[in-house]
């Protein structure tokens, strides 16, 4: 009687733990490192960690999320998503609203987005996707230091477009592909003011009234435009 009651006790105190540690099961990116949550004033989620990803399924108010070290996914978030990472990759799902996403190491996939968007990446690809009409301006500025960058906007989406393309490999070649009728040019001369000797290939103009300033960067990787 004495070791059920003993047996029936310990299940108890360690019940809570079991419970805590089953939470995250299934989720994309594993929480492993210390959080901080809280929701803002507004009613957006804010979440900072020392290490580890985040995973959030809805942010119909917002979101502000940061690590020290993991990828963060999110599924759909209106109003604004501002993301960052000192190393992982960043995955936003559909956002209706401004995102601000940046990774000191990955790639970063924004797959519908109704809204502005500023993405940069120290060592990745960026794709991103806009979606729907507006009239309210969208501007985006993509900026990747090694990875191809893919852009796709609706047909009709009027647009500013600014895209420099840098290459300091020689061993193959790099292009900027795009049907919009943009002017290219490539540099002959080697650049040598930053540091590693580079060239660059150069589009821009003007789609429609050139409401929507888009702007693209990158180092060693193409640069693809699309309209859909």
């Amino acid at each position: 009687m004495k070791l059920r009651k003993g047996c029936a006790l310990l299940l108890v105190s360690v019940l809570p733990a079991l419970l805590a540690g089953c939470r995250g099961y299934g989720s994309r990116f594993i929480d492993d490192g210390m959080s901080n949550s809280a929701t803002g004033a507004s009613g957006e989620v804010v979440i900072n960690k020392m290490g580890g990803g985040i995973d959030v399924a809805n942010a119909p108010h917002g979101a502000t999320l940061s690590t020290m070290g993991g990828g963060i996914h999110v599924g759909n978030v209106a109003s604004f998503a501002r993301i960052k990472t000192m190393g992982g990759g960043v995955d936003v799902d559909h956002a209706t609203g401004p995102v601000d996403a940046t990774t000191m190491g990955g790639g970063i996939t924004i797959s519908a987005v109704e809204g502005p968007v500023k993405a940069t990446s120290m060592g990745g690809g960026i794709t991103v996707r806009e979606v729907g009409t507006s009239s309210q301006q969208r501007d985006i500025h993509l900026d990747s230091k090694g990875g191809t960058i893919e852009l796709t906007v609706p047909k009709e989406f009027p647009m500013d477009v600014k895209i420099t393309l840098a290459y300091t490999r020689t061993d193959r070649q790099y292009h900027v592909i795009q049907h919009a009728g943009l002017d290219i040019h490539e540099s002959s001369e080697w650049d040598n003011s930053q540091g590693t000797p580079r060239k660059y290939i150069r589009a821009g103009g003007i789609v429609g009234n050139g409401m929507n300033r888009v702007t693209i960067e990158t180092v060693n990787g193409d640069v693809i435009l699309n309209q859909e």
